[in-house]
């Protein structure tokens, strides 16, 4: 079957591009010829301009307007074309894209699968939902449309339930990342929505290892990857990690990954290597759980810790969610136990995909 991937894969976002290339590989390994339609969405290209040169140009009424709008975002001006080349050499390297589009999608398709990442959620999209990714969209006949783990948060679901209404029979199937947005989606639609792992789980370490650099097995280190920390927090992470990385002792580092100056294969490899992981990300939590890699995260109690609460308590590693009062001691986790869990969740997470694409054969 030839299947099209429709996500956020041009997000400068590690977890975004990652998760779509795991479904990718997943759905390769099913034996599928699989391509990523390269779909410019509006926004996102709009927003990864905020830091450019021609956005510099559209904000420049004024020496001031320049200087206020330089002084505000210096970091995130200098670092973004850097970040842009990362994740740029990532899709080259590692996706299997289809020709540029923007407004009508290829035709060439016998499913379209839509997922994973938060599609639903309007603050990923400057506010208003995206037609594309609610399978509105002209497509060939014979082709279904897959929802795989798509994720939303509560607010965005509320505010667009009677498109949700509207657009739930363009799938043939459809799945959530999280059980309670699930539950919601079905109140809405009046139809069953299952709840499915992100593509990131759905296979072993062994996916990766084309990803890997070896390099960083020379060093011994804890990693810290923390996203949406708070301002009156700035900093905490890290002094968690060298407090662990002391404990440790033997010359053990800390390497920040939060920086944004890491490549994608980097992202990959330093959790692939490292002695523990700090992080406040759910993908973050994710391939610390996939490398075995033992790991502390720290809620920010903002509504996003949902994501690896959730999976944390389902594989039965909800002791891993650490206080910020709490001093970080070198232990072991138990991998058996958590890997028991996130077999049986991969295996229901994988019947969903495999008997979804049945559908349009």
């Amino acid at each position: 079957m030839k299947i099209g991937i429709l996500t956020f894969h041009r997000a400068h976002n590690y977890g975004a591009v990652l998760q779509c290339y795991a479904l990718q590989e997943t759905l390769k390994k099913m034996g599928h010829d699989v391509r990523v339609i390269d779909y410019r969405q509006p926004w996102i290209e709009e927003f990864y301009k905020l830091y450019s040169i021609d956005m510099l140009k559209r904000n420049s009424g004024s020496v001031k307007d320049i200087y206020q709008y330089l002084k505000k975002n210096t970091k995130k001006f200098l670092l973004a074309p850097f970040k842009g080349l990362h994740f740029k050499r990532f899709r080259d390297d590692f996706m299997n894209l289809t020709q540029p589009c923007s407004g009508s999608l290829p035709q060439e398709f016998d499913a379209y699968v839509i997922g994973s990442d938060q599609l639903w959620s309007l603050h990923c999209l400057g506010g208003e939902a995206d037609p594309v990714y609610f399978g509105d969209f002209e497509r060939p006949c014979h082709s279904v449309v897959v929802g795989y783990a798509i994720s939303a948060d509560k607010a965005s679901v509320d505010a667009l339930a009677s498109r949700i209404a509207d657009s739930i029979s363009n799938f043939s199937s459809l799945s959530m990342r999280e059980s309670g947005i699930a539950s919601s989606i079905s109140s809405i639609s009046g139809r069953p929505c299952d709840v499915c792992l992100d593509p990131t789980l759905l296979t072993d370490s062994d996916m990766w290892k084309d990803v890997i650099d070896d390099k960083w097995s020379r060093l011994d280190y804890v990693l810290v990857y923390e996203v949406r920390w708070k301002k009156e927090n700035k900093g905490l992470l890290r002094r968690k990690a060298e407090e662990l990385a002391d404990s440790i002792g033997n010359g053990c580092k800390v390497i920040d990954l939060s920086s944004g100056r890491y490549t994608v294969t980097d992202f990959v490899s330093l959790f692939r290597y490292a002695r523990y992981v700090v992080t406040t990300s759910f993908h973050g939590t994710v391939f610390s759980i996939l490398f075995e890699r033992p790991f502390y995260v720290f809620p920010l109690w903002n509504g996003y810790d949902l994501r690896y609460l959730e999976l944390l308590e389902n594989i039965g590693a909800s002791d891993r969610v650490a206080s910020q009062n709490e001093r970080l001691l070198p232990d072991s986790m138990d991998f058996r136990s958590v890997k028991s869990g996130l077999d049986r969740l991969r295996k229901s997470s994988s019947d969903y995909l495999e008997n979804s694409l049945k559908i349009g054969k």
